[in-house]
């Protein structure tokens, strides 16, 4: 089953992964969790989505990824994966982050 998402929606989708993963500290998280998170904003999203969308971190080396044929995938963030949620250093075109809000900021 493919999802509908737009090109906007999936760069976005990468962010709330990250997110999620983030959350997780050290132990990271599983595909289904990042699948659940996902479908809390994003109607459709599948789980064929959610490991492309781990492939695709991966490859940026933004992510680190045990697979498994038999059990949920698991995922974590790499030093700089972390380093792009914690607005530490800039992002690459293909994920939607936010704008850093400074809580200090007047």
């Amino acid at each position: 089953m493919r999802d509908n998402l737009s090109q906007d929606h999936i760069a976005a989708l990468r962010w709330t992964i990250l997110r999620t993963l983030m959350v997780g500290g050290h132990l990271g998280a599983t595909d289904k969790m990042c699948l659940d998170v996902a479908r809390a904003e994003y109607i459709g999203v599948t789980m064929q989505r959610i490991h492309t969308e781990f492939d695709y971190l991966e490859s940026r080396k933004l992510i680190e990824t045990d697979r498994s044929e038999v059990r949920a995938w698991r995922a974590k963030l790499t030093r700089h994966g972390r380093d792009v949620v914690d607005y530490e250093v800039d992002v690459e075109p293909g994920i939607t982050r936010p704008p850093f809000l400074d809580p200090h900021a007047g």
